[in-house]
């Protein structure tokens, strides 16, 4: 084949008589019909490419599926252990009884004592109450803990034991007097009272931890406490006895007050209203 002013070379000739010299093949009608019918429908293509494809968004299908789970997770985790806490809670403090006029002082907030009901809203584990003189508060966590604070008495109220940890709870006594008495949720518990001269372990009993100028007394009707300086060793008062913690770190241990011996009889005369009945 020539182009107009193109002159082949011997080479360009040669190869044009060998392409000439070559037969058609006709097309193979089934195979054109194959073809055909694969491209009217759309399958025709790289069957490959197709399948990677699908498996590429598949997989990545799977990863994000796999991601949400692992995502959730930390969420339900939180939900889980913000259950377990709200049940594992121990029940609130109560208002049993106010008897007296004045004005008691709640982390610094002045409240009358015959207003049972804005008492009631600041006292709160941890709060620090002054009882005025002539005054008496008592207070009760169901099953768990009674609380007299006597006249004059400066002190914070303890955390409830939970039912199952949290189960080793504090308390101060600044001023005054508490009396205690546990009840029977309490068991497995400790309560930690410390005093400007002692610490007092409570475990299950019916106590009164006195604040007086020259030390700390503790007196017990029933059960054991334990009793020491703020840094001195420990020791165990069993019932109808006290121990009595000199502010210089000495220490002197004899029968339970007279008085105390009425006062905490009547507080356990109390106990099935003050614990037993308080709620479940």
């Amino acid at each position: 084949m020539k182009h107009s002013g193109q002159v082949l070379t011997p080479d360009q000739e040669r190869a044009r008589g060998a392409l000439g010299a070559l037969a058609t093949s006709p097309a193979d009608p089934v195979f054109r019909a194959r073809t055909r019918d694969a491209f009217v429908t759309g399958a025709l293509g790289a069957p490959g490419r197709a399948g990677a494809r699908l498996h590429g968004v598949s997989g990545r299908r799977a990863l994000a599926g796999s991601a949400w789970r692992w995502a959730a997770f930390p969420a339900a985790a939180a939900a889980l252990f913000l259950i377990v806490g709200l049940i594992n809670r121990g029940p609130g403090w109560r208002i049993s009884a106010s008897r007296g006029a004045g004005i008691a002082v709640i982390d610094g907030r002045p409240v009358p004592m015959n207003h049972t009901e804005d008492l009631a809203r600041w006292i709160r584990p941890g709060a620090r109450i002054r009882v005025p003189e002539a005054s008496e508060l008592e207070l009760v966590s169901p099953r768990q803990i009674a609380m007299e604070l006597t006249p004059g008495t400066d002190a914070t109220v303890p955390q409830t034991p939970g039912r199952w940890y949290g189960r080793r709870v504090s308390a101060e006594v600044l001023a005054g007097e508490v009396r205690l008495m546990t009840g029977p949720r309490f068991e497995g518990a400790r309560l930690s009272i410390t005093t400007p001269a002692a610490r007092v372990e409570v475990t299950g009993t019916t106590l009164a931890v006195i604040c007086d100028p020259e030390g700390t007394c503790v007196c017990v009707l029933e059960g054991k406490v334990g009793v020491g300086g703020r840094d001195g060793p420990m020791e165990t008062v069993k019932q109808g006895r006290r121990r009595f913690m000199f502010n210089d770190g000495r220490a002197e241990a004899a029968e339970i007050r007279p008085t105390e011996l009425v006062q905490l009889g009547e507080l356990r005369e109390r106990k099935h209203a003050l614990l037993e009945r308080a709620g479940n």
